[in-house]
C-alpha cells in the first residue's frame, strides 16, 4: 500500500512537471499520470480534456489537441516521421519530416488508436477503437477501422445545438459532478 501511494506521487509530480512545459496548457484537463509526452514544448492542449492511461504523444512536429476532447488508453500520436525519400541511408536517413497533428474539438477518440503525422481530425468526430488514423478527418465523421473509414456522420443539428448551449462532457462532469448511467435495457 506505501508502494503504490509512494508510486502515484511520483507519476503525479513527473506529470506536473511535464504539464508545466507545454506550449499552452488549458483548465480543468484530467490527464493520466502514465502518459508520456515527447517534446512537451511543441504540444498545446485546450481546456475540459480528458487523456486516459498510457498515452504517448510524441511532439516533435506539434500536436495540437483542442478544447472538449476524450482520449481512451494506450493512445499513440507520432507528428514526425525519419525521411526515406531520396535518404542518405537506408532504411532512412537522421532527417525528419515534421507534420503537424490535429484534433478539433469535443472529439472523442476511443481506446488504442494510433494518428500519425499530418493528421488533421475535425471537430465532433468519433474515433473508433484500435483505428489508425491518417490524413483529415472531415467534421462530425464517426471513423472505425485500419485505414481508419468515415462510416457516417454525427446528426449536426444536435451536435451544435448542445455546443451553443456550452454542453461539454468533461465540464459538466467537473462542475456537477456528473455520474454515469448505465442502461441495463439490451432491446434498445
Amino acid at each position: 500500500m506505501i508502494r503504490k501511494m509512494i508510486f502515484e506521487f511520483y507519476q503525479n509530480a513527473k506529470l506536473k512537471r511535464l504539464l508545466n512545459r507545454l506550449k499552452i496548457i488549458g483548465v480543468n484537463n484530467k490527464i493520466s499520470s502514465s502518459t508520456l509526452i515527447f517534446y512537451p514544448e511543441r504540444v498545446s492542449l485546450g481546456s475540459y480534456i480528458y487523456i486516459g492511461p498510457n498515452a504517448e504523444i510524441n511532439g516533435l512536429g506539434e500536436v495540437e489537441i483542442m478544447n472538449g476532447v476524450i482520449i481512451g488508453p494506450n493512445l499513440v500520436i507520432h507528428s514526425a516521421n525519419h525521411n526515406f525519400k531520396n535518404s542518405k541511408y537506408i532504411p532512412y536517413d537522421e532527417t525528419f519530416d515534421f507534420r503537424r497533428v490535429i484534433i478539433g474539438e469535443n472529439v472523442w477518440v476511443g481506446g488504442n488508436v494510433i494518428i500519425t503525422p499530418g493528421s488533421n481530425i475535425g471537430e465532433g468526430c468519433i474515433i473508433g477503437a484500435g483505428c489508425v488514423v491518417s490524413g483529415t478527418i472531415p467534421p462530425l465523421s464517426i471513423v472505425i477501422g485500419n485505414p481508419c473509414k468515415v462510416i457516417k456522420s454525427r446528426d449536426s443539428e444536435h451536435y451544435y445545438r448542445l455546443k451553443n448551449e456550452n454542453k461539454i462532457y468533461l465540464k459538466e462532469k467537473l462542475i456537477k459532478n456528473l455520474k454515469p448511467e448505465i442502461n441495463l435495457n439490451y432491446n434498445e
